[in-house]
C-alpha cells in the first residue's frame, strides 16, 4: 500500500478551497486541479509499506497524538513551490495553525524514525494544502494571474485527528482512502 498521513478536511473547508480556485479565474490552466475530495495537508509521505505495518504504524502515531490537543487551522493566499512565477506545485498556504501543524508533523516523524527507523524527510515541513501539480513552465501571464489570486475564505476549521491514508494512482488521478483515523488529545 502507498501510504501517507494527513490533516484531511472537512467538506465545508474543501468547498471554500474549491471557491478560491473558481474566483481566481483561470480558464484553461496548463495543469490539473487536484479533486475537492483529495483537499488535505500531508503530514507525512510514507510510500510503499507493507500491508502487516499499518497497524504498528497507526499505533506509532497513535502515541504520537496523544497529547496533543485539537487546534483550529485557517487557509489563506495561494502559493507556490519554489515561487508562483516558476510554480512544480500550487497550493493554499496554513495560516491560523501553521505552528501547530508543524509541530505535529516533527512528532510524527520523530517518532516514526526513532521506533520503526523511517527515514525522516530532508525539507522542511511547511503547513500547505496542494492544489495542483505544474508539469511545465507556465507563461508569464498566467504567473501574474496567480500572483492576484484571492485568498480561500471562510477556510477554517477545527483539527482534531490525522488520518493515514491509502493513496492509488490511476490515469485520472490518485484516489485517497482512509486507513485509520488517529485521534488528537482532547481539547483542554
Amino acid at each position: 500500500m502507498r501510504l501517507f498521513i494527513a490533516a484531511e478536511f472537512e467538506p465545508a473547508l474543501k468547498d471554500s478551497v474549491i471557491d478560491a480556485i473558481a474566483r481566481a479565474r483561470i480558464a484553461s490552466p496548463p495543469w490539473r486541479w487536484v479533486a475537492r475530495e483529495n483537499i488535505h495537508v500531508t503530514l507525512k509521505f510514507l510510500g510503499d509499506t507493507p500491508d502487516e505495518d499499518v497497524d504498528i504504524l497507526a499505533e506509532t502515531v497513535s502515541h504520537a497524538c496523544s497529547e496533543v490537543p485539537a487546534f483550529d487551522i485557517q487557509l489563506g493566499k495561494l502559493g507556490g513551490f519554489p515561487s508562483l512565477k516558476r510554480p512544480r506545485v500550487l497550493f493554499y498556504e496554513v495560516t491560523k495553525g501553521a505552528s501547530e501543524l508543524t509541530s505535529l508533523a516533527a512528532r510524527i516523524e520523530a517518532a516514526l524514525f526513532e521506533e520503526l527507523s523511517i527515514p525522516k524527510e530532508e525539507r522542511p515541513f511547511r503547513a500547505h494544502a496542494t492544489v495542483a501539480r505544474v508539469k511545465n513552465p507556465i507563461p508569464p501571464e498566467i504567473a501574474a494571474r496567480l500572483e492576484k489570486a484571492p485568498p480561500v475564505e471562510g477556510g477554517s476549521q477545527r483539527f482534531e485527528k490525522v488520518s493515514l491514508m491509502a493513496s492509488e494512482l490511476h490515469r485520472e488521478g490518485a484516489i485517497y482512502r482512509l486507513v485509520k483515523g488517529i485521534a488528537l488529545a482532547e481539547a483542554k
